[in-house]
């Protein structure tokens, strides 16, 4: 009888030191994760919400309405991509493709607060700069100019 309370008292704690193995390796794959946004949180998709240009009479241009969404998909390895995706089910059913392609390229980020994009869209590419206004896991804010104005950029992030 000693001898059957001994084993299971042994399963018991081996079990135990197991399962406080997993919730260490657990709290290791979080904290990397956690690690892995604080070393570039830009690295994602991001959703543009508002276009905003400071000298045009109507300020703001929100487009949460629209049937299409405009993504900007920054990824590890300096490539990006812009893109155009169908949010109304109907534009499928009509022969429009879900996805379209505006452009791609390499970013840089300098300093944490500049994000340089080149763009290569068909035959050619340009370059554009934007100062990062405000940066966190759920938004991305930018800055942009054109010949005559600044161009505000406010996206979501999922």
């Amino acid at each position: 009888m000693k001898l059957c309370v001994f084993y299971l008292l042994t399963i018991m704690f081996l079990y135990s030191c197991n399962s406080n193995q997993e919730q260490n390796r657990n709290d290791e794959k979080n904290q990397e994760i956690e690690d892995s946004y604080d070393e570039n949180p830009i690295i994602g998709k991001w959703k543009l919400q508002i276009h905003q240009k400071s000298d045009s009479s109507k300020t703001e241009i929100n487009l949460k309405e629209q049937p299409t969404e405009l993504v900007l998909s920054i990824m590890e390895g300096g490539y990006f991509v812009v893109y155009d995706t169908f949010i109304d089910p109907k534009f499928s059913q009509k022969g429009f493709n879900r996805i379209y392609e505006r452009s791609k390229g390499q970013w840089e980020l300098i300093d944490k607060n500049q994000l340089v994009l080149h763009h290569i869209v068909e035959d050619s590419n340009y370059i554009e700069n934007l100062q990062i206004t405000k940066l966190n896991k759920n938004t991305l804010v930018t800055k942009g100019k054109d010949k005559k104005s600044n161009i505000y950029k406010t996206y979501s992030g999922y």
